[in-house]
């Protein structure tokens, strides 16, 4: 083993030799990186090796290799030898790593990795050997076959036999069905398209478009996701004119395996939007079928098969595809499609605004009119009829028709946003007592709305009902009301008067649902205020001794907030008694939480002092 290291280390000579000659490192660094790399060799060539081992080799080397790249660019000296003689050593340890470990993936990744800077006539065996042990992961196939294809195009033949191999394998891969589509469909487009009518024979680039509906007929028997077809049309557009047969193929295939898929109408109307007519290709596929066989021949591109057409038109054809879709499917998720469509053009297209807005009126409208329209829809259709001076009707009656079949909570929103945006009182109140007896704590929102718009009022009539509301409020049982007890409080305090505020409090604080959050509301209401009396501080206090006799067991917080409020506010002697009622109240596990926290106050209380 020795004489083994021995003769290592003799091979590397040359390298310090070059070392010392060009002044790269001092004689110490020198005499530091023989000891060094002697340790590591000694690691990789005991009985019992680990990846570590090597991995420790090579990251070592890597450090050297970068120092020496630093050195080029500070001392402008050429050091490519060593340069090169370090990467044919990390390549080396790679091998033999790759040899003892084939089973670790992440291995062949970093590999691969260096090889690209360093060795990149590597690569492609190094792939090939890696498809021999994880040939399991469609991915590997691909990056094999993308490396091999970028690094030498020239290479298409290698290429399509590791895609071919790797199919025979995952013939159901959409990604490596789709990687062997497009780099097929990239060959035929830089393929010759001449060929030589007196042979009647084709050319390259129609061989080249066989072999890529040769890939796509393969893939229609084995994949069965709408997606990965949508995919491929969207690679074709790329090449219209060059695609049109097959386009036409897709198409024809697609609408027959999916025709009730809303996300295949959605596409093929964003399709007439982009200015791909479906009927441009039926066009053409009639056009080959009348012409002699002798005609047939005439390629795609001779004649344009897509034609041109305006903005509008484009427009007009999307819709077209839309409303056939939602007539023939009559499904909410289409309507959804087309109406979200209809919402981008108006978004997105500052040219034909008012022809957009004509469509989108019309959408709206239809979908209405089907019963099918999402609820954030007819809140477009509620923002857009709000906007206008005589909208105002005309909303209330589409949302109560609506609601008819759709009595969803933000449904309920919309209409009652309605009549408050029409100041119709009566309306408002008449649909806000419907919804709370048949919503409970699920129309909650419901409630706040109608309390900002009687207080926006400010009128007697509307405190009279703000009154009753509120009175409603507090009867509710829901826990989720605690929100507008609260909310109660802070209007008694602001709007009538503290006194009045606090009597209403006493009352509720010992009407379920029991609540932490009145409580707390309560003293902030009592903190803003000015006056500190000894009715104020009694008030105050009883807070807390609501606080403890509710939630004492359980929340150790509230005995700090009281002890707190002691120390500051009231009697600092009343500390002691409150901690040991803290003991005795508190459920055991609950215990070392507030002496762990009472001792942080009280380290707290020192910093300051």
């Amino acid at each position: 083993m020795g004489e083994f290291i021995a003769e290592m280390q003799e091979r590397l000579l040359p390298e310090y030799e070059q070392m010392k000659h060009y002044q790269v490192f001092t004689p110490e660094q020198i005499r530091e990186c023989v000891r060094k790399r002697e340790r590591l060799f000694l690691n990789i060539t005991k009985s019992h090796i680990t990846m570590s081992d090597y991995l420790e080799f090579i990251a070592y080397e890597k450090t050297m290799h970068k120092a020496l790249t630093e050195k080029e660019k500070l001392t402008g000296l050429k050091l490519n030898g060593l340069k090169a003689s370090i990467c044919t050593r990390i390549m080396r340890m790679y091998r033999e790593m790759l040899n003892k470990f084939a089973h670790e993936q992440p291995l062949w990744d970093n590999c691969i990795k260096f090889s690209k800077k360093s060795a990149p006539q590597e690569v492609a065996g190094i792939y090939e050997k890696m498809l021999s042990y994880h040939g399991g992961d469609p991915q590997i196939w691909i990056n094999a076959a993308l490396w091999l294809y970028e690094y030498n195009r020239a290479n298409i033949a290698r290429v399509q036999d590791i895609l071919l191999r790797g199919l025979q394998r995952h013939p159901a891969s959409e990604a490596l069905n789709s990687c062997f589509f497009n780099i097929q469909l990239k060959e035929a487009a830089v393929a010759d398209n001449k060929r030589d009518l007196g042979d009647n024979t084709v050319s390259e680039q129609d061989i080249q478009m066989e072999r890529v509906a040769a890939v796509y007929r393969n893939s229609l028997s084995n994949i069965t996701n709408l997606d990965y077809f949508l995919k491929l049309l969207e690679c074709c557009e790329d090449h219209a004119e060059l695609t049109a047969r097959l386009q036409h193929r897709i198409i024809d295939d697609i609408q027959t395996k999916f025709s009730r898929e809303p996300a295949l109408w959605d596409a093929l109307a964003k399709r007439e939007l982009r200015g791909f007519h479906l009927g441009d290709l039926m066009n053409m596929a009639e056009n080959e079928d009348d012409a002699e066989p002798s005609e047939k021949k005439t390629r795609p591109d001779t004649v344009q098969v897509f034609q041109s057409r305006s903005k509008k038109r484009c427009i007009e054809l999307c819709v077209t595809v839309y409303k056939a879709a939602v007539q023939q499917l009559q499904t909410q998720e289409m309507w959804n499609l087309y109406l979200d469509a209809m919402l981008a053009l108006s978004r997105n297209h500052k040219s034909e605004r008012a022809f957009i807005q004509q469509c989108l009126a019309t959408a709206l409208q239809d979908g209405h009119r089907s019963q099918l329209m999402h609820a954030r829809h007819y809140a477009t259709l509620s923002m857009i009829l709000g906007s206008t001076d005589n909208g105002g009707e005309a909303c209330v009656r589409i949302l109560t028709e609506a609601l008819q079949h759709d009595a969803s909570l933000r449904m309920h929103e919309l209409l009652l946003a309605a009549h408050i945006r029409n100041d119709d009182e009566p309306s408002v109140h008449k649909l806000f007592s419907q919804v709370r007896r048949t919503m409970g704590a699920a129309g909650l929102s419901l409630w706040h709305m109608v309390i900002a718009y009687y207080r926006a009022r400010n009128d007697n009539q509307a405190k009279r009902q703000l009154n009753d509301i509120y009175t409603q409020a507090c009867k509710e049982t829901s826990p989720e009301f605690a929100d507008l007890r609260c909310s109660y409080l802070r209007y008694l305090w602001h709007e009538h008067s503290p006194t009045k505020a606090r009597d209403e409090y006493a009352k509720l604080a010992q009407q379920p649902p029991m609540s932490l959050q009145l409580h707390r509301e309560m003293v902030n209401l009592i903190q803003s205020s000015k006056l500190k009396d000894l009715s104020t501080i009694k008030a105050w206090r009883m807070c807390y001794e609501f606080m403890t006799t509710y939630f004492g067991k359980r929340e150790p917080s509230v005995w700090l907030e009281y002890i707190a409020f002691e120390r500051d506010h009231g009697e600092v002697k009343s500390i002691s008694l409150l901690s040991r009622r803290a003991l005795s109240t508190l459920e055991p596990q609950f215990v070392s939480i507030f002496e762990a926290e009472r001792a942080m106050a009280h380290v707290g209380m020192a910093v300051t002092r």
